[in-house]
């Protein structure tokens, strides 16, 4: 079984996170797309991620009934912090070792996944796959990524919906709007 893991803060959750994980889950490549949303990210100041249960919540709702292929997975919140992904990656390959896990990530991650905790033994040991993200060159960014490291396999999505949002411009729009 190959499932696509499609990491996030999903901070909030909105149409170009499902639209993402719809587009995954139509491609015939793909068994199962499991969306993991994080309650911590140690790349993001937590005073402005909400509450993390409240996200797991919206998390859940809006890819419920979306696809069968879709589930909503809650491992970040029973494994011990720091949350790294690669951890995050061993204990569900651990759990589920006949499936195939690919790492589903945008092309702003990509550009600095060697940067993350283990970032290159990730690349080594799982496939990863890349959507388009605005303002980035994400096929050549692949090209790149795969020509400086020892990856498995980084695939760019280049059909994949390229959305003109995000969740930091959303909460910057509502933080804007609560200002009198």
């Amino acid at each position: 079984m190959r499932k696509a893991l499609y990491f996030g803060s999903f901070n909030p959750v909105h149409h170009g996170h499902v639209s993402i994980a719809l587009y995954a889950a139509a491609m015939e490549e793909t068994d199962a797309v499991v969306i993991i949303p994080s309650p911590h990210n140690p790349f993001k100041d937590a005073s402005i991620l909400a509450d993390p249960q409240q996200r797991l919540d919206q998390v859940r709702a809006a890819f419920s009934g979306l696809s069968p292929k879709i589930t909503v997975s809650d491992i970040e919140y029973r494994l011990s912090e720091p949350l790294y992904t690669i951890n995050t990656l061993h204990a569900m390959q651990e759990a589920d070792p006949e499936s195939e896990l690919i790492l589903l990530i945008g092309a702003d991650n990509i550009a600095g996944i060697e940067r993350w905790h283990k970032g290159p033994q990730i690349l080594r040991e799982f496939p990863v796959w890349v959507y388009p993200r605005k303002g980035y060159d994400g096929a050549e960014l692949c090209r790149e990524c795969a020509g400086r490291t020892s990856a498995r396999g980084i695939r760019f999505l280049e059909g994949a919906p390229l959305f003109d949002i995000s969740s930091t411009e959303i909460r910057n729009r509502l933080n804007k709007n609560k200002t009198p």
